[in-house]
């Protein structure tokens, strides 16, 4: 008898603690690299399928006015890990020098390591692009698993693949620009992996991996694909999918450079299917939420972000508003398009809060967004949101408050009503000198929350091309000390 009670006082203790898990969601965030506004299905794209993705939307809800805290990939993937607005900690640019142990993510929490507190198994897969010391490394920053690339860029075969033609092997020394951050090794945490296919489906089995090993506790699993982004590489059987002549007649953007990125999309969405199949495969799906978006704009040489003005480094919408969309079955309506701002920095604040945590105790800069996702509540999120586009010295951004929109750009203001005008075409500063006050008054006011760059440009004259980590060994860029 006394041991039948013991069992049922411990019994009582626990199930608390059970059913609090069971209640917490498993996370799943895809981000795609260099995507069009206008490149999937379901935001209207006619050249390139994509019913995977397509079918998140159909199943869950679809952002008009999805933004992201930067039009480039270092300082929007700096804000969304950390949730917090990037330049005020000074992160204003891309790491050009991988291996300089002055560029990248200072030591700081992620939302990886913020949900890790939780009771959380956090994974990444895919591109880092924020540093590479060993306090850098995903390891060092809340990712119990790594499978990627640390730098902000990977060619998408094997660097000894007929195709490169011995460009990579070996590379002229010491390496510089994109044969620098192209050529790193894949790594599987602290150790180089081989690997032999095309590097969106290796990332992807790496994901799959991650999935079929981690069902006992919530799990964070980030996929931060590099596809579309250049350099343009797919499988041959995936490129003759596409014919250059079936491709959308898009100004400033080669055909041929379309197919092949079109070749990539599609891989990307191939991609999106498999792990939602592994979800479902493993019932997981109903406690799952998958978020997908991009890390910034399309690029101008490859993708469409039409209706939008601008692409990629720009501080027009292009450049700014990205696909996104969240399913969460049963918790999020199905097939419902959304028009209200919301940010990336929302979905890892949302995700705290799922978790059962504070993203204000935690200074995370985003909102807890369940109730506007969830349909319970029509009210926008952000009453107004604010970006620094400049260098720490330039005074330049962008802030929209409701349907304005005010850029600062080279001491000159321009103004939009981005409800009748989404194309950014008619410039209303001179005819609304008061707004623009108003909003530059506001800008300024917030613009004193931001730092100084965590680091000065460099030049490129190739200090830090080499480096002695461990995970480098048997790469053309280790050199021991």
């Amino acid at each position: 008898m006394k041991s039948l009670l013991t069992f049922i006082a411990v019994w009582c203790v626990a199930m608390p603690l059970s059913l609090a898990a069971a209640s917490k969601p498993n996370i799943i965030v895809i981000m795609a690299d260099d995507l069009g506004y206008n490149d999937l299905g379901c935001y209207g794209c006619k050249d390139i399928p994509t019913p995977h993705i397509d079918s998140l939307a159909k199943e869950g809800v679809r952002f008009t006015s999805g933004y992201v805290t930067a039009p480039m990939c270092g300082p929007s993937r700096a804000g969304f890990l950390t949730g917090r607005i990037q330049s005020t900690f000074g992160y204003y640019g891309n790491v050009s020098q991988p291996f300089d142990p002055a560029q990248g993510l200072p030591k700081m929490d992620t939302i990886a390591s913020l949900l890790k507190t939780q009771g959380y198994a956090t994974a990444g897969v895919g591109k880092w692009h924020m540093g590479t010391t060993n306090d850098q490394h995903p390891n060092a920053m809340g990712f119990d698993d790594w499978y990627g690339f640390l730098g902000g860029g990977l060619m998408y075969f094997p660097l000894d693949h007929p195709s490169y033609k011995g460009r990579f092997t070996p590379l002229k020394r010491p390496a510089k620009g994109r044969d620098l951050q192209h050529t790193m090794p894949l790594i599987h945490n602290q150790e180089p992996v081989e690997w032999d296919q095309y590097l969106t489906r290796e990332l992807t089995d790496a994901g799959l991996g991650f999935l079929e090993g981690n069902q006992e506790k919530p799990f964070f699993l980030f996929m931060a694909y590099n596809a579309p982004h250049l350099d343009l590489e797919a499988p041959e059987e995936s490129i003759a999918k596409f014919p250059v002549d079936s491709m959308t007649k898009i100004p400033g953007v080669k055909p041929e450079a379309r197919a092949i990125y079109g070749a990539m999309v599609y891989e990307l969405d191939e991609a999106v299917g498999r792990l939602q199949a592994k979800v479902d495969e493993l019932g997981m799906a109903e406690n799952t939420v998958i978020w997908f978006l991009s890390d910034n704009g399309g690029m101008e040489r490859t993708s469409d972000n039409r209706p939008l003005k601008g692409a990629k480094w720009d501080s027009f919408e292009g450049g700014l508003r990205v696909p996104m969309i969240v399913k969460w079955p049963g918790k999020v309506p199905s097939g419902v398009v959304m028009e209200e701002p919301v940010t990336s920095l929302d979905i890892g604040a949302t995700a705290l809060a799922m978790a059962g945590g504070d993203p204000a105790e935690a200074g995370l800069d985003g909102k807890d967004v369940r109730t506007y996702i969830s349909g319970k509540s029509d009210d926008a999120p952000h009453k107004v949101l604010y970006w620094r586009t400049g260098g720490y010295k330039l005074p330049e951004g962008v802030i929209r408050e409701g349907d304005f929109k005010l850029i600062i750009q080279k001491g000159k203001s321009q103004l939009y009503n981005l409800r009748e005008d989404l194309a950014e075409e008619n410039n209303l500063a001179a005819s609304q000198p008061e707004r623009v006050q108003t909003m530059l008054a506001m800008w300024k006011k917030w613009d004193e929350v931001n730092k100084p760059e965590l680091w000065k440009k460099s030049g490129g004259k190739g200090e830090f091309q080499y480096a002695d980590y461990d995970w480098l060994k048997g790469s053309q860029h280790y050199k021991a000390k």
